[in-house]
């Protein structure tokens, strides 16, 4: 699958992308955040995908923020995360509310048959032969300007992603497991949660 990547620092540009998005069946989504020093975690960047583009989103540069909020929490657009509780808890944070409905990766990994919290890198690996430079994992994201590394790091955390979940369902439904992984994702989208 070959995306085009966009990197979206000012709020016209946000807001045209959102537009483009809005009509997507699925949305690969990610995060890079800080916690240390923190109460709760900072949004330091956004990743989101669909077939066609990849968005890598500067929080930080971008005041006005409410195109991406009504993208993600659109109920007519699947979100696809891995292992998402945390990017969930910094929706709630900036919101209020979570992005649902929610599929996960992880959860349906291990419904699958694969390894119990199964990393995005090596579940790339493992469907896709893929390996994924995971270098940047423990990079200050809240540095600015980005590097071409960082950025080449954070658009690889969504670009399989959408792929996985294509994939994932599609066997789920074959086995007729795809109602346990809605329900365990149900749970992720509730809000008692992540309240403190």
């Amino acid at each position: 699958m070959q995306q085009n990547v966009i990197f979206v620092d000012d709020a016209a540009t946000l807001s045209t992308f959102c537009d483009e998005l809005a009509d997507s069946s699925w949305l690969a989504i990610d995060t890079e955040f800080q916690r240390e020093n923190t109460y709760f975690p900072q949004l330091c960047l956004l990743q989101i995908a669909n077939q066609d583009c990849v968005g890598v989103i500067d929080p930080l540069a971008i005041n006005e923020l409410t195109p991406l909020r009504n993208l993600l929490l659109n109920t007519g657009v699947t979100k696809v995360l891995h292992a998402a509780k945390q990017d969930m808890e910094i929706f709630y944070h900036l919101w209020g509310e979570v992005p649902a409905p929610l599929f996960d990766t992880q959860v349906a990994a291990a419904l699958l048959g694969g390894k119990d919290q199964i990393g995005y890198a090596g579940l790339v690996e493992s469907v896709f032969s893929i390996k994924l430079d995971k270098s940047m994992t423990r990079t200050d994201w809240r540095q600015r300007p980005l590097s071409s590394e960082q950025l080449h790091y954070a658009e690889q955390d969504v670009r399989y992603l959408g792929e996985l979940y294509v994939k994932q369902k599609l066997q789920l439904q074959q086995l007729k497991r795809l109602t346990w992984v809605e329900e365990d994702c149900t749970a992720l989208v509730d809000l008692g949660l992540y309240r403190p």
